[in-house]
């Protein structure tokens, strides 16, 4: 998930730059926002959103942040490694 998470948003940022605004802090809550909240629990893979506190809602939300982040900053170095 993590890897294709990256290389659509590696992708998108060569065909968008707009995408790359907020240094993938944005791309972050998205991908919590669409698969941890709304796909993962339509797919039966975990319980739904309702069902878990706030508090495990905030620290996905902020892992996610972390996970935008760390993907734009090594998709700048891969990129200048090329």
């Amino acid at each position: 998930m993590g890897a294709t998470s990256g290389a659509l948003y590696g992708a998108l940022a060569e065909a968008i730059p707009e995408v790359k605004a907020g240094v993938g802090v944005p791309f972050g809550a998205a991908v919590w926002l669409i698969a941890d909240e709304g796909i993962v629990p339509a797919a039966g893979l975990s319980k739904s959103p309702t069902e878990y506190p706030l508090s495990i809602h905030a620290y996905a939300f902020a892992s996610h942040l972390v996970f935008g982040l760390t993907t734009e900053l090594v998709r700048r170095i891969v990129r200048d490694a090329l």
